[in-house]
């Protein structure tokens, strides 16, 4: 594996991250630089299991990256997530959306940011999906490109979503650090706690 060693912004490459990969967005690819000398990668995999929705809607989804020392996995944020209830509600506003551009009536330029407002990758119910129904020891965190407010921390709370920013990581990744040596660390934030007991040898 080659790495890049600082984020290429030239217009062939601005979606390419650490490793080589291309990934959804500038934001993202620049925060895998950030992310890698924590031991952070970024996911090339979808997860091995379905995920289910309030109304029994069955999907699968890509994590972001992955922290194979410890089995935690993140989903990377640049925007708030929006609060779409239900996969069928997402897929319904993004079906109208398109129907508006193919009659004009919204430009198609517009499309990516309908989709931060409408799109069930975007919404806060499915990080909540994935939260409650990943197995405990390969948990799942949200990270915000930047510090989000106290309302949105609350909210991701509500809703079983633990929330980090690339700005107030150094803790967590310090308790990933310790956890990935084995140690008997833990760690709390917002009465979110997470434990790492080393296995008895």
């Amino acid at each position: 594996m080659i790495l890049k060693t600082k984020y290429d912004p030239s217009i062939s490459t601005k979606f390419v991250g650490v490793t080589g990969k291309t990934h959804k967005s500038v934001a993202e690819a620049k925060a895998s630089f950030r992310l890698y000398p924590h031991g952070w990668v970024p996911c090339e995999a979808a997860f091995p299991q379905e995920f289910i929705d309030s109304e029994g809607t069955r999907y699968t989804a890509l994590p972001d990256f992955h922290h194979p020392a410890t089995g935690f996995y993140a989903e990377f944020k640049a925007h708030k997530m929006n609060g779409k209830g239900t996969r069928r509600a997402a897929v319904a506003a993004m079906t109208k959306i398109d129907s508006h551009i193919a009659q004009g009536l919204i430009a198609a330029a517009k499309r990516p940011y309908k989709a931060l407002e409408n799109a069930w990758n975007h919404s806060i119910q499915t990080m909540a999906c994935k939260c409650s129904q990943l197995p405990s020891e390969t948990p799942i965190v949200l990270i915000y490109e930047t510090m989000a407010d106290l309302n949105e921390e609350r909210r991701c709370a509500r809703n079983g979503v633990f929330m980090l920013s690339l700005d107030n990581l150094q803790s967590f990744n310090g308790f990933l650090l310790f956890a990935s040596l084995g140690l008997n660390v833990e760690f709390s934030r917002n009465d979110f706690r997470y434990g790492v007991t080393p296995n008895e040898s």
